[in-house]
């Protein structure tokens, strides 16, 4: 959070951070060592003590029983203990409670298209996108991610520069589930849509510390070479329409494999354009491969660059209007 009296930041680089408590995770490895040592040895324990002990099939016992108290409140018996004894009322208060904890709870995330500013330049993700967005899930990004620039000076200088935005809520309205997000090991994202050009999230996720020297993100090789798996794309679109109020039309729910193409040859040509190097090795790997090659825009790849590039860039188009929610 510290600023220079220029006003640009002391720590400009993400990277200083994760540097800097790489000894503390290596302080948490050797506290996990500790507990699951403890747990092991828990089991051996507990293995041991069975071990030795013989079984006994009937074992003479015999408890008191104990006396018929009643459900009526005795004299000078708190009401918090009555209560504790009294499992039918005590059921019953409990729901009452948790029923109102719940209302308060649910009944504004019922009514949020009415409260929720909306702002006219978000629209819906492409199917591309959206097929990308699903893999960000799927690899776990989100959990050492966070999508939530927080309105504070660092935060916006560091994520989007002097005059950049933090992020809204309306920004938010056509993802389903939200991913906000808390940890960050890895920086925040929201507005990591046209930061770095395509190829260097492809070499990115090939090998982070090709572009970004002593990170420690893991490598996602698979996502190069995987085809992309599109046969419920359609299917996503609608429920998304449907169940989650996303206005795609019909005629663009009709036209999504079509959609999904053209944005994957707009990303490749950019990617081949930007790096030579991978438009040899992919020429290289369809000589090699004939008929089990599989085109660089039919890999997962491009659909996680395609969801990449969008984030946070609705906000940044020059009309932007604030919409009544009606």
């Amino acid at each position: 959070k510290q600023f220079n009296p220029d006003g640009t930041l002391v720590w400009k680089n993400w990277l200083d951070t994760v540097t800097a408590i790489i000894p503390y995770f290596k302080m948490r490895f050797l506290g996990g060592l500790f507990y699951i040592s403890g747990a092991i040895l828990m089991v051996i324990n507990a293995y041991k003590t069975i071990k030795s002990g013989s079984f006994q099939r009937e074992v003479p016992a015999e408890a008191p029983a104990l006396a018929n108290i009643g459900s009526q409140r005795r004299e000078g018996e708190g009401i918090h203990l009555w209560i504790e004894r009294t499992p039918k009322l005590l059921s019953i208060l409990a729901f009452i409670t948790i029923a109102i904890g719940g209302i308060i709870e649910i009944v504004p995330t019922l009514t949020v298209k009415s409260n929720l500013p909306q702002i006219t330049a978000v629209k819906p993700y492409t199917p591309l996108e959206l097929e990308g967005r699903d893999l960000y899930i799927r690899e776990g990004c989100n959990s050492c991610h966070s999508q939530m620039i927080r309105p504070f000076r660092d935060e916006v200088v560091r994520f989007e520069g002097k005059n950049g935005q933090y992020s809204k809520a309306g920004e938010f309205v056509y993802d389903r589930p939200f991913l906000w997000g808390s940890k960050r090991t890895g920086p925040d994202l929201h507005r990591e849509g046209g930061r770095n050009p395509d190829s260097w999230h492809f070499k990115h996720m090939y090998n982070p510390r090709i572009t970004s020297a002593g990170s420690i993100m893991p490598r996602f090789p698979w996502l190069i070479t995987n085809k992309l798996d599109r046969s419920e794309m359609v299917n996503k679109m609608k429920l998304m329409k449907n169940a989650f109020d996303v206005p795609y039309t019909k005629a663009q729910i009709d036209s999504a494999n079509q959609w999904a193409d053209n944005q994957s040859k707009a990303i490749v040509k950019r990617i081949y354009s930007e790096a030579v190097d991978v438009k040899d090795q992919i020429e290289k790997d369809k000589i090699t491969k004939g008929g089990t090659f599989v085109p660089l825009e039919q890999r997962e790849i491009i659909a996680m660059i395609a969801y990449l590039q969008r984030l946070g860039t609705d906000i940044k188009t020059t009309d932007i209007k604030t919409a009544s929610a009606e």
